[in-house]
């Protein structure tokens, strides 16, 4: 049996270390950010309401990037979740002509709940693939009355490689945007809060 020298062992050493490092993917933060279309109105008529988001997500992470750790590789949010969506939320709601307020007792109070959003990667025979899935749940009160509404988006991306931190953060907000402009464009919620 031949013993190898120990400069061989170091350069061995090295070798399997790249190549274990090679399998495994860092976690990533990405920056919570939906857009909506721009569109102002004055349909609110200057109507109050308030608006709260509340992150109803079973776990902070959105989802694993996959490799051999998947349990490490995980991607979080960098900032506020709940609040990003409020921001947004309110911005959007004053550009429609509502009067945003803070605290419950408007003429209507809005609760968005963000109930999944979430990156999966499946295992994939060829390419990288990526399964984004946003579930929001809107429950408005008015005068003892209450309107609920649910809006999802699933999109699913292939890459030849594995996609960084900036094409996971533009993925993630283009699905959680895509849902909440589906909650801004129900006729019924609209009605429910122009009565």
């Amino acid at each position: 049996m031949r013993v190898l020298s120990l400069t061989q062992q170091r350069f061995v050493t090295v070798c399997l270390a790249l190549l274990v490092s090679a399998c495994a993917l860092s976690p990533q933060q990405v920056t919570i950010n939906p857009t909506l279309e721009s569109s102002k109105s004055n349909i609110g008529e200057g109507r109050t309401i308030s608006v709260e988001v509340v992150d109803a997500r079973e776990q902070q992470a959105i989802g694993s990037r996959g490799g051999m750790y998947k349990d490490t590789s995980l991607i979080t949010p960098a900032n506020d979740l709940a609040m990003a969506i409020r921001e947004a939320s309110v911005r959007k709601f004053r550009e429609m002509g509502f009067v945003v307020q803070a605290g419950k007792g408007a003429s209507a109070d809005i609760t968005i709940f963000v109930d999944t959003l979430s990156y999966r990667d499946p295992d994939s025979s060829v390419g990288f693939e990526v399964e984004l899935e946003s579930i929001l749940r809107v429950v408005a009160n008015q005068n003892n009355d209450t309107y609920t509404g649910r809006y999802q988006v699933k999109n699913k991306k292939t890459y030849a490689t594995v996609p960084g931190r900036d094409r996971n953060e533009e993925m993630i907000n283009e699905t959680l945007s895509d849902s909440l402009q589906r909650l801004f464009n129900d006729p019924k919620l609209l009605a429910f809060t122009l009565r």
